[in-house]
């Protein structure tokens, strides 16, 4: 669930008005629970005003990645994406991992360009391996891979995904069944990343302490060998 500034607010607000109704129970001051609530509106009209709410969003992204649960999840989400990336032939060119590696809050703040802090993989679709076949095949793996690693490495429900979702739909719209394809992508994926568990889990490792593009693929190849497996398996 990706929430707001606004919806922190919101909270925020709703928790210090019930502070200020049990407050009167306890001899708490109403003016306490009334300059919080001042201050908190003030701070979020500058935020929206001077900064488009990017403070908010820079905010709640570094509150969750305080978490070691949130920053394991994370980085094998976005280590799925670069593993299956890896495997199944495209070049890798950057990534980013919410909150754990990616922009300061200057940097934030500075854009002009601004679409929001969350962590992604990058690829160089004209330097692929193979032929260009299965090309959507392999491209709907990669994009449901984040999911399937959520899946078999974190419990509970897949947090991530919901922007790799609706791009691979923009991308598979035009198929006779296109949730047909979504469903066999994940499904792929899930194989894929099951067979590789190991290499998933060092390379996760090595994403979540900002390793550079040469150093993770470094670590897939290392891993790969050790286990014995091929590097360019097909869907």
């Amino acid at each position: 669930m990706n929430v707001t500034a606004t919806d922190l607010l919101a909270i925020a607000i709703f928790t210090i008005t019930m502070m200020s109704l049990v407050g009167t129970m306890v001899g708490l001051s109403p003016v306490v629970p009334a300059a919080i609530t001042m201050t908190l509106l003030g701070l979020w009209g500058i935020d929206i005003g001077f900064w488009q709410g990017k403070f908010g969003a820079y905010a709640q992204v570094w509150l969750r990645a305080r978490s070691p649960k949130y920053r394991e999840r994370i980085s094998y989400h976005e280590a799925g994406h670069f593993l299956a990336a890896q495997l199944l032939g495209f070049k890798v060119v950057n990534y980013a991992i919410a909150g754990i590696v990616g922009q300061s809050l200057g940097e934030v703040l500075a854009s002009k360009n601004f679409t929001g802090l969350e962590g992604g993989v990058e690829i160089a679709l004209g330097e692929t391996v193979s032929n260009s076949s299965n090309l959507l095949d392999r491209y709907s793996t990669v994009y449901m891979a984040g999911i399937a690693a959520e899946q078999l490495m974190c419990e509970g429900a897949t947090e991530g995904g919901m922007d790799d979702m609706q791009r691979l739909r923009q991308s598979i719209a035009h198929l006779p069944n296109p949730m047909i394809q979504e469903r066999w992508a994940l499904l792929n994926a899930k194989n894929l990343l099951s067979e590789h568990r190991s290499v998933l889990v060092a390379l996760a490792a090595k994403m979540l302490n900002g390793a550079s593009i040469a150093d993770c693929s470094q670590t897939i190849e290392q891993a790969l060998k050790t286990d014995d497996y091929s590097i360019s398996p097909t869907p």
